[in-house]
């Protein structure tokens, strides 16, 4: 039989369970991807753009309301301490001017309170209406990338963080913009006061900034280090940890001894982690020691002080408030430029970010957007596939090849075969989810690429074997929309048709009943074989104007005397429409008009059930070795 490919099911699995367990390919090598400086500085560029044309007003406000703010605080800090205090040290101060003084730094300091509580107040909710517009345009943008995207790695990946990241880090693009021009204004503003009494004081709170930009470039790049170590290791702590109080996991759990290797698992992770602590904690902490002592305790606490000291008793050149002034104006200015530092880190950050975002924004959809040249005929059309093949993207070989098949108006078809051999990927590339590779599909005598992507899926009407049940009410997982009044009737006769209106009629509230608990208490779990009623009634919903019925393993939950009827009731209830199924169970396959064989991508026997058997191949030994076991239970007879 040789290796079978993996079905697209079974890949977007993997893929997300990569991702859950955290061993997607953006691990090591892509974390240490390094961007030049001119392409952090246009994702950032970037993300204002972005950010602003959701909300020009609110970036405006919060960008000058912080540089107001912060030049405002910085000089009352100073200007008016160095008022006050020489204002106490001259004999000719008067109680009244000291009290003016004192009111004005009041009013001045409640005034600039003011604006920053005013502007809070304004810019929360226009920050939540600009997060909200954002996630809208991420939603939008996710449905109309091409299902190839998501069996991507990378694709999946950026996916995921720019979804995850993107109301934190464009809001924080913003907030670090004002604080930036905040610094910036605020050192200004200083140095002109520093400037004014005595420049030689801004050295020290230049020198602390540019040592503390090195040791805090040294202290980030081993920090940076530690973490992408720290975290290919954690990802199997976390993943031993994790599957312990996952439920789906628990039986298998309680009944063997799996806990064993995943505790041994845990405890080597967590001894790896303590030895590459060990690793990078002793330079990190001594270049913090360096930063430390040089910045905040050698500069600022003995220099400075030391020097005001010697200006102010024994040369006597500065008074006690330019003393005062001085050493507030140096604090602040030291911590504002270590407050820049910060900035950039983040600008740093941000602009990383921005890059997987940017090329998840800029992705032109090949096959969701496409409008077509052809209109889709309003009437049942012949489906024919002419030497078609498909590979995935990075794949070494074909996963469906040379596939000829026509199927007429109206025919009931059936695909077989074991898993991976290709069913799900065809079944895909019918509907156009994927675009084939080579040859072509033609529906109506077009190729179904020159038809509009929206228009030519709704003629198909489809159940897949891992769909999804929805936390909306049953009538919206029937109809997968909004559901009008006059629609309810239809719901209802659809859900009849599946063989669920006996369930329905138990439920609290009927058809508006909410489904899963994820947002209602009083929600319904639905059992497997519910839900998959649930689901098969969308079919019967879409009857009127379906042509394809697709049903791709939707009974699977269900016992195999269940499937058969389910299958022929829609069979039945089909009308005019072309059915296509996929079953591994071939009990199900009979009454088709033809049945298709795959085998590792390559269809290898042709024909309906009698002509099958009597070829004697593969469909025949598979049939006989399932019959077997379903004639002891008297469910079917071959």
């Amino acid at each position: 039989m040789g290796v079978m490919q993996k079905c697209s099911g079974c890949r977007h699995r993997i893929i997300k369970m990569k991702w859950e367990v955290g061993f997607m390919q953006n691990s090591t090598e892509e974390t240490r991807e390094k961007l030049p400086i001119s392409r952090i500085l246009s994702n950032y560029a970037y993300l204002l753009k972005y950010a602003f044309g959701k909300d020009a007003m609110l970036i405006f406000m919060i960008f000058f309301s912080s540089i107001a703010a912060g030049v405002g605080y910085a000089c009352m800090d100073t200007v008016f301490m160095r008022a006050f205090i020489n204002y106490l040290s001259d004999d000719s101060y008067t109680f009244h001017q000291t009290a003016v003084l004192v009111a004005g730094a009041t009013i001045g300091m409640a005034l600039l309170m003011a604006v920053e509580r005013c502007t809070e107040s304004f810019a929360q909710p226009r920050i939540i209406r600009m997060s909200g517009m954002m996630q809208e345009e991420m939603i939008k943008k996710a449905v109309t990338m091409d299902l190839v995207c998501y069996d991507c790695d990378t694709y999946y990946d950026d996916f995921v963080v720019a979804a995850s990241q993107l109301e934190d880090m464009v809001v924080t693009a913003v907030f670090d913009l004002a604080r930036m021009g905040r610094n910036v204004a605020t050192v200004l503003v200083l140095s002109g006061l520093i400037t004014f009494i005595d420049p030689i004081i801004a050295i020290f709170p230049v020198l602390g900034f540019l040592v503390n930009m090195f040791s805090r470039f040294r202290i980030m790049k081993l920090e940076y280090q530690y973490d992408v170590e720290k975290k290919t290791i954690m990802r199997r702590a976390n993943y031993s940890k994790r599957v312990f109080y996952q439920p789906e996991y628990a039986k298998e759990i309680k009944l063997s001894h799996i806990e064993v290797p995943l505790e041994k698992q845990f405890h080597q992770a967590i001894d790896e982690t303590i030895a590459v602590s060990k690793k990078y904690g002793v330079r990190i902490s001594l270049w913090s020691l360096v930063n430390w002592i040089t910045v905040f305790t050698f500069l600022s606490m003995f220099c400075v002080p030391l020097y005001l000291g010697y200006m102010a008793l024994v040369v006597c050149s500065v008074t006690l408030g330019d003393v005062a002034a001085l050493n507030k104006a140096q604090s602040t200015m030291r911590n504002r430029l270590d407050s820049v530092n910060y900035c950039v880190e983040r600008i740093q950050r941000a602009g990383l970010f921005c890059e997987r975002f940017r090329k998840f924004m800029n992705y032109e959809s090949k096959i969701e957007k496409a409008q077509g040249t052809a209109r889709v005929p309003k009437a049942q059309s012949v489906l024919e596939i002419k030497d078609m093949s498909f590979r995935y993207d990075g794949a070494g070989k074909d996963t469906l090849k040379h596939i000829n098949m026509k199927i007429e108006a109206g025919q009931k078809v059936a695909f077989v075969g074991e898993n991976g051999a290709g069913k799900s990927t065809f079944i895909k590339l019918l509907m156009r989810l994927y675009d084939v590779t080579e040859g072509s599909i033609c529906y109506g005598g077009h190729d179904i690429r020159e038809y509009s992507t929206e228009e030519y899926r709704d003629i198909f009407g489809s159940v897949f074997q891992d769909y999804q049940i929805y936390a909306t009410s049953v009538q919206e997982n029937v109809m997968m929309q909004n559901v009008a009044a006059p629609e309810q009737k239809l719901v209802e006769a659809a859900l009849e048709q599946s063989g669920f209106i006996e369930r329905l009629n138990t439920l609290p509230n009927g058809m508006l009943t909410s489904l899963t608990r994820e947002f209602a208490e009083d929600g319904v779990q639905l059992s497997g074989g519910e839900a998959q009623k649930v689901a098969i009634a969308r079919l019967f919903a879409k009857k009127e104007r379906m042509h394809i019925a697709i049903l791709d393993e939707p009974s699977s939950a269900l016992d195999p005397k269940a499937e058969y009827e389910l299958n022929q009731n829609i069979l039945n209830k089909a009308g005019d429409a072309t059915v296509i199924f996929i079953s591994h169970r071939l009990s199900t396959t009979r009454d088709a008009d033809c049945i298709y064989m795959f085998e590792n991508g390559e269809i290898i026997e042709q024909g309906t059930h009698q002509e099958l058997m009597e070829l004697d191949g593969q469909y025949a030994d598979m049939f006989r070795c399932q019959a077997k076991y379903y004639q002891q239970n008297q469910e079917i007879i071959c």
